[in-house]
């Protein structure tokens, strides 16, 4: 058993730890509330750590992915589930525009050459693993070798279409 004065002074210390670290804990709160906010370039709206932005302004899907790459880690968007899917359609139906489709950043460099469509990628490198094709790619007769979300399903299923077409677009890039 510890002598009283031991207990006593092993209390003091501990107390003393503990107001030390509550010190330091508010002042590294106050570091991170004080820090600037990194935030998203006016006309775009952030979602997890990217900044979406949707141009009206028509081009290909290659001179819109070109567009967007002027942006740091830009790139016509990927759509990686259903939560970013409805995100993007959101953005899109906000601005008013006439156009059926919009492009986003799928592709077929394979030029359907995969066999079951295996061919699409985003332009970002992101890995394909979630699906939301309008209509299977690989079985259209009028097939297309660049994506597209369409007016018909809300903005959020994917379609193809020809790359070659003016159509407005998102682009994806990291925030600043």
């Amino acid at each position: 058993m510890l002598p009283s004065t031991a207990l006593r002074g092993m209390s003091w210390a501990l107390l003393s730890c503990m107001m030390l670290l509550s010190q330091v804990q508010a002042e590294d709160s106050q570091d991170k509330i004080a820090s600037p906010r990194i935030s998203c370039p006016k006309g775009s709206k952030a979602y997890g750590s990217y900044c979406y932005a949707f141009f009206k302004t028509p081009k290909s899907w290659v001179d819109a992915d070109l567009a967007c790459q002027k942006r740091p880690s830009g790139h016509l968007t990927s759509v990686l589930s259903g939560a970013e899917g409805s995100f993007v359609s959101s953005l899109i139906q906000s601005t008013v525009t006439s156009y059926q489709y919009v492009w986003i950043g799928l592709h077929d460099p394979t030029l359907g050459q995969e066999p079951n469509g295996g061919g699409w990628e985003w332009s970002s490198t992101d890995v394909l693993d979630y699906f939301n094709w309008d209509r299977n790619p690989s079985t259209a007769s009028d097939r297309g070798f660049c994506g597209s979300v369409s007016r018909i399903s809300g903005f959020l299923k994917w379609r193809d279409y020809k790359c070659d077409v003016q159509l407005p677009y998102v682009c994806k890039f990291k925030k600043s």
